[in-house]
């Protein structure tokens, strides 16, 4: 159960129950006959999204009839990586014959974060709970023959969905149950490549701006940017680490206070290109030149990563193939193909551009 809401497979007796009213109004209100009084109606239509209740006919007719559609289940399709998630998932499933069907939950524009806490609290909202219930309830009827679920946060999102009769995926999202399927990138990997150039470079001092400590991909990219300090016999310094927000004011802000430290460092590993622009901006109201002076690293190859002056080194996180690679393995699973690995990792790549470079002398 989340937030009070059942998250089981639940029965018609159940949705009565629950609603208070017999069985046969439940069955009048789910099969449109009959006259139902509008309070009754709510109520029960209410109890049906709390229970998450799916009726036998549409069970049945899943078990039956399914068509050639993948029904995707986006947490919001305005975030920067939903596109070429989707866009890759739509290449793999027009390829193979199948048509998609796109639901966005819109939950960034209806609720927008301040961190990794508030998706926790978020997807806990009866009105988000639901809006999943409602998007699953209409995959459903429509006979959707698999689902794939694009989460907005690297997170766990198990026991968001329901338990169903078809193959789920998850992408851009964790789940902590082996019988799931998800896939996502290495965000550990990721940062090896980022921090392992800096040092190749001959940066001694390599400072981290990161996201949030409660990230999961910040744990990963922390641990990425650790194990290459010590592979490059290089000391972690806690005071050439700040954590805070992926955001541009945030890397502004922590770029500040490592530029006025007595021994700056050479090079900063930005967890997200967003920060790297803050710190960017910090850079430049020094009068700091990149990369002369100060080498910044980015993460996440965003559009506009290519666009600043200098352009931004950065790593390239496989969205597209993530997409790719999602509607492949459910392929597998709406054909009950044996399936390698259920949990995909995909490496990313690195990024070089105009805002990396050897330190000045000493540095």
């Amino acid at each position: 159960m989340i937030g009070g809401v059942f998250l089981g497979i639940s029965t018609i007796v159940d949705v009565a129950a629950l609603a208070g009213v017999s069985v046969s109004t439940v069955s009048n209100v789910i099969n449109h006959k009959g006259t139902t009084a509008p309070e009754t109606e709510e109520r029960v239509r209410e109890a049906i999204r709390q229970l998450n209740y799916i009726p036998n006919t549409v069970a049945k007719n899943l078990k039956t009839s399914r068509n050639n559609t993948v029904g995707i289940i986006a947490e919001d399709i305005c975030a920067f990586m939903s596109g070429p998630i989707i866009e890759g998932i739509s290449s793999v499933c027009e390829a193979k014959g199948y048509t998609v069907s796109l639901c966005n939950l819109r939950l960034e524009h209806l609720y927008p974060p301040q961190g990794p806490a508030d998706y926790e609290q978020m997807v806990r909202r009866p009105e988000f709970l639901r809006s999943v219930q409602d998007s699953v309830t209409n995959f459903l009827s429509a006979r959707v023959s698999g689902v794939i679920y694009v989460g907005l946060h690297p997170r766990d999102v198990g026991g968001i969905l329901p338990q169903l009769p078809i193959p789920v995926v998850y992408t851009y999202c964790l789940t902590r149950s082996d019988g799931d399927c998800t896939v996502n990138y290495d965000d550990f990997q990721g940062a090896k490549l980022a921090v392992d150039h800096l040092a190749e470079l001959g940066h001694r001092r390599i400072a981290l701006i990161s996201g949030p400590i409660n990230s999961i991909p910040t744990h990963k990219r922390m641990q990425g940017y650790t194990e290459s300090l010590m592979e490059h016999g290089l000391s972690f310094d806690p005071a050439y680490v700040c954590t805070g927000k992926w955001s541009t004011s945030a890397g502004y802000q922590h770029c500040c206070r490592l530029l006025d430290m007595e021994y700056p460092p050479s090079a900063i590993f930005c967890m997200s290109d967003d920060i790297a622009f803050g710190a960017m901006r910090a850079a430049y109201e020094r009068g700091i030149s990149v990369p002369g002076r100060l080498s910044l690293q980015g993460f996440d190859n965003t559009d506009s990563s290519r666009c600043v002056l200098p352009a931004l080194t950065t790593v390239n996180v496989p969205l597209s193939q993530m997409g790719r690679t999602s509607a492949q393995l459910l392929m597998s699973l709406m054909t009950q193909q044996e399936v390698e690995a259920r949990h995909v990792l995909l490496p990313c790549t690195h990024v070089l551009r105009q805002s990396t470079a050897p330190p000045a002398c000493g540095q």
